[in-house]
């Protein structure tokens, strides 16, 4: 009779590393998020008003744009984690997490202080009294861009268990933090929960890592001799960061600033929803980028780990839209806290599927990088900066009154585009170009360049 251990050697052999480790990082994280649907579902709708409801998820991405300086510095950071950690050069790891506690601490001043100037001017927009809320919110957001970073730190020493760790008690953590603050002061409670976990997320890792970057571990230097690389890798990265985090920035402000307080928060609760069409891919993104450096670095072609990763997310991504599709009603009638926004069930599937699109997307975008190639950047940028002008300009048209003619302006008034639907079409839309592009231009591309029979065995069978 086998044992347990050599039954599960065979069924990680059999599965291989990126699907085994995905799927216990699924598990791991499904009971997390188990949680996690309970505080966005149920625990936020019965404390925040559905006046203020609509503004949670704009102001979370504010505390984003704030850290986009702190993102940018540490794109490089990212990449070089799993290049030093590959190659065994732990002293050249240790320095790189030390020199991020240091950045993180600048720009967390530097940002505190230009909030104070930039933070009244969203609160008027998102119809929300100012107070202490800032300070929550540049706190939470720069919490938010530093925590990944000792989390890929794990990633790239394939510490899968304690990345487990980390996403089976975050959730928790978020939950009692919330439960403790949230019925004192509802959106300053949120953002005090949204920062406990990102705490968590820095020092537990730190506590996994103590055995290849403890004290026997000479800190090494790593500027004199790759600060050439480590420029030029940042500058393509960093353009597809500041411009996708733009991107959803702009959504949330023009759900958020154009749209209603009922329709702001019937998006609010059914992103709730869609955003478990992104659970797959989002674990399998964790995976796929260390193997994928790995295989890279080591001269191997990780094609395969692409094409598995973008199959997996689109097929469970599209299998939970239908079941919206169906079901979507039925779902947001269950509970009172849900019942107001039941006419948006069709928004809820549609919106599930331009999150799953975007995962996939991510997952090349990802492997891209994970390869050190940025031939994506432009197109990339492009079409997220056209969603961007498309959807404040013609929601917003009057901005433009003195500097377009009155006739365009008419035009764009007609559309009547500040409403969801249309926010959601474009949003769509963008998606799938995106997604095409990667699909069926760079990524097939790449593929020819490192294994020409990819291409050939295409064209034999269309043949």
């Amino acid at each position: 009779m086998m044992s347990l251990t050599h039954v599960r050697t065979r069924i990680k052999a059999r599965l291989g590393e990126l699907w085994w480790y995905t799927l216990i990082l699924f598990c791991v994280q499904r009971l997390g998020d188990v949680i996690n649907a309970f505080v966005g579902l149920w625990l936020v709708p019965k404390y925040v008003s559905q006046e203020e409801l609509g503004a949670v998820l704009p102001l979370a991405q504010v505390g984003t744009v704030l850290g986009l300086p702190l993102s940018i510095l540490l794109v490089p950071f990212m990449k070089f984690l799993n290049t030093y950690a590959t190659r065994g050069e732990y002293g050249k790891v240790k320095r790189l997490l030390r020199d991020v506690f240091v950045l993180s601490g600048i720009l967390l001043a530097g940002t505190l202080i230009y909030a104070r100037f930039f933070m009244p001017v969203v609160f008027e927009r998102m119809r929300i009294a100012n107070g202490s809320l800032g300070l929550l919110i540049v706190a939470s957001g720069v919490l938010g861009t530093v925590s990944p970073v000792f989390v890929n730190a794990l990633q790239a020493l394939k510490r899968f268990r304690v990345i487990a760790v980390v996403n089976l008690l975050s959730a928790p953590v978020r939950l009692i933090t919330m439960l403790i603050f949230m019925p004192v002061r509802a959106l300053s409670g949120y953002f005090v929960g949204q920062s406990a976990p990102a705490v968590f997320s820095i020092f537990v890792p730190l506590i996994g890592l103590r055995r290849q970057l403890g004290r026997q571990v000479k800190s090494e230097s790593y500027w004199q001799t790759d600060w050439r690389s480590l420029v030029r890798y940042t500058l393509p990265v960093a353009m597809v960061l500041v411009a996708s985090t733009i991107q959803v920035a702009v959504e949330m402000f023009v759900v958020r600033h154009r749209l209603s307080d009922m329709d702001s928060a019937g998006y609010y609760v059914i992103s709730r929803f869609a955003e478990m069409g992104a659970y797959v891919g989002l674990t399998m993104i964790m995976v796929l980028f260390p193997l994928a450096a790995e295989q890279h670095q080591r001269g191997q072609n990780p094609i395969r780990l692409l094409w598995h990763s973008v199959a997996g997310t689109v097929l469970a991504g599209l299998i939970l839209a239908c079941v919206f599709g169906f079901f979507g009603k039925d779902i947001l009638g269950m509970l009172p806290v849900w019942r107001d926004y039941t006419r948006y069930a069709p928004s809820m599937s549609l919106l599930t599927i331009i999150m799953t699109l975007r995962m996939a997307t991510g997952c090349f975008l990802n492997f891209e990088m994970a390869c050190g190639r940025t031939g994506f950047v432009k197109f990339i940028s492009s079409v997220a900066a056209i969603e961007c002008v498309l959807l404040y300009g013609l929601t917003g048209c009057s901005f433009f009154t003195g500097f377009l003619p009155a006739a365009l302006i008419n035009w764009m008034a007609g559309i009547k585009a500040a409403r969801l639907d249309f926010v959601l079409e474009v949003m769509l839309w963008s998606s799938i170009i995106s997604f095409v592009f990667m699909t069926f231009g760079q990524v097939f591309q790449k593929a020819k360049d490192c294994d020409p029979s990819f291409l050939k065995g295409l064209e034999a069978n269309s043949a």
